[in-house]
């Protein structure tokens, strides 16, 4: 099983940016690796993504939140990558917010374990909280400097 943790300072206020994360239904205007999002009801959604091994659909069930502070998912066990996650958001000051996303991933596909190992998972996280952080700063206006 891999880890992944990376993090990205968002020049916006933290209530702010915590409400653009759990709209997630809005990942695929912004996310290049997100294809589309379907929240079916309170905690679960489901997903297809594009990943160095090509598109993948999962349901995720949301196991945790704490308002303003975290949010933690299960992406479930099916092949060919089980993962699960949390997103924690921490204010620097009030126009600066960092987003903690930490996921830990198990590939069962042998290309799945390929792309872990060159880090194509990783560069994925990177650039997905990289299109957050632009499309929020973006949002919010001429504050976010």
């Amino acid at each position: 099983m891999g880890r992944i943790e990376e993090s990205v300072e968002v020049s916006a206020p933290l209530d702010e940016v915590y409400g653009h994360w759990v709209r997630c239904e809005d990942f695929p205007r912004f996310m290049r690796g997100v294809v589309s999002v379907d929240v079916s009801g309170p905690g679960s959604s489901s997903w297809v993504v594009e990943t160095a091994g090509g598109r993948r659909e999962f349901k995720a069930v949301t196991t945790e939140v704490v308002e303003g502070e975290r949010v933690a998912w299960d992406g479930g066990g099916t092949a060919p990558v089980r993962h699960s996650g949390v997103v924690t958001f921490h204010h620097v000051d009030d126009r600066t917010t960092r987003v903690m996303l930490q996921l830990e991933i198990e590939p069962h596909a042998l290309w799945a374990h390929l792309a872990e190992a060159l880090g194509f998972v990783d560069r994925r996280v990177i650039d997905d909280l990289n299109d957050f952080k632009r499309h929020v700063e973006r949002s919010s206006g001429p504050a976010a400097g």
